[in-house]
């Protein structure tokens, strides 16, 4: 019966892809409209969307606003950073329109996810303080504290990152929102797991992986649902592993994250191992190599900690960007918003 109820909550409802469509009789107002759209549910449809367009100069400062935030959110989402930056400086060359400043608490918000995926921890968590400081809507205030939750965990300041999931989540429950309460109890599960407590991360990530399927998030369903096949790879548990790995895989598949796939790559050789199978030395290889790809050094240390022994591959995490103390970069240094004094 526990097996039954299992699958009952694992099993995915898996759209097929979206194709892009054919854009050259299309006014890139219209894709940026469609682009908009699928940012919280498909975010790599956005991506694809968005960079298929070479020049947005037809549009209004207004919509260049827009156009680049949704390109900065969707790289986050779908983790690709390779232009990134130039998207940022964009973004910082229309701050002295007024629509920028009606938008500066999301802008905030994306660019520091994009600063603390860059490295650059302490301009990030100044930009998480000074929105929040900003009168904001109460949704804003949660996603800006989640956001601030995950920096603080990277920082290893687990009790800031605490404290500030317990307040999203207070939030979350009073607007009812089950995406961010999956988000939530996604990010708590990666909190236990990294103190060890396995038990109380596989009854996050279940919760989590229950949350993002009612509210139908891809990327949400692909990131709770490898978080729960970590755990079962660290339990041994081939069976559910088995019962999961078919839609999660698809999904991955189809996603366009090699961070994802990465880790992918050795949840199902910790789970071949698990079940008494050798890793050949060709596989050992290709997992050293995706070991590099994954898109944290935190989620390295997990992997290096509970998966490489299961293995027997040695791999060493890289340093994390918390130690380097990065200065801001030039470009940051253009902006004339949360300056302190």
């Amino acid at each position: 019966m526990r097996y039954i109820l299992f699958v009952l909550l694992c099993t995915l409802y898996i759209k097929p892809a979206i194709a892009v469509p054919q854009i050259t009789s299309r006014s890139s107002a219209d894709i940026l409209r469609e682009a908009e759209d699928y940012i919280i549910v498909e975010p790599s449809h956005s991506y694809r969307l968005l960079r298929q367009v070479t020049t947005i100069t037809n549009l209004s400062p207004p919509q260049q606003i827009r156009w680049h935030l949704i390109k900065v959110r969707s790289a986050i989402a779908t983790n690709n950073f390779g232009d990134i930056e130039a998207e940022l400086i964009a973004l910082l060359a229309l701050q002295h329109h007024s629509d920028f400043q009606k938008r500066l608490a999301s802008i905030l918000s994306a660019m520091g996810i994009a600063l603390r995926r860059l490295g650059y921890f302490t301009q990030a968590k100044a930009f998480y303080t000074c929105a929040l400081d900003h009168k904001i809507t109460e949704k804003k205030r949660m996603a800006l504290l989640i956001n601030l939750a995950v920096l603080s965990r990277h920082m290893n300041d687990y009790v800031l990152a605490k404290q500030s999931y317990r307040e999203a989540r207070d939030i979350a429950q009073r607007l009812h929102h089950e995406r961010a309460l999956a988000n939530v109890n996604n990010n708590l599960g990666t909190l236990a797991l990294d103190e060890g407590n396995i038990e109380l991360a596989e009854k996050y990530y279940r919760e989590a992986l229950i949350g993002y399927q009612s509210s139908d998030k891809r990327s949400g369903n692909i990131t709770a649902g490898t978080n729960l096949l970590l755990i079962f790879a660290i339990q041994g548990h081939t069976l559910n592993f088995q019962r999961l790995i078919s839609p999660i895989s698809t999904l991955v598949d189809a996603y366009p994250d090699e961070s994802k796939k990465a880790l992918l790559l050795w949840l199902i050789n910790a789970n071949e191992a698990n079940l008494g199978k050798p890793v050949p030395q060709s596989t050992k290889n290709e997992l050293v190599s995706a070991f590099e790809s994954l898109e944290s050094v935190k989620l390295q240390i997990l992997i290096e900690r509970y998966l490489a022994p299961r293995v027997h591959v040695n791999v060493i995490p890289g340093k994390s960007p918390a130690q380097l103390a990065k200065p801001a970069p030039v470009w940051l240094k253009a902006r004339n918003f949360c300056v302190k004094p």
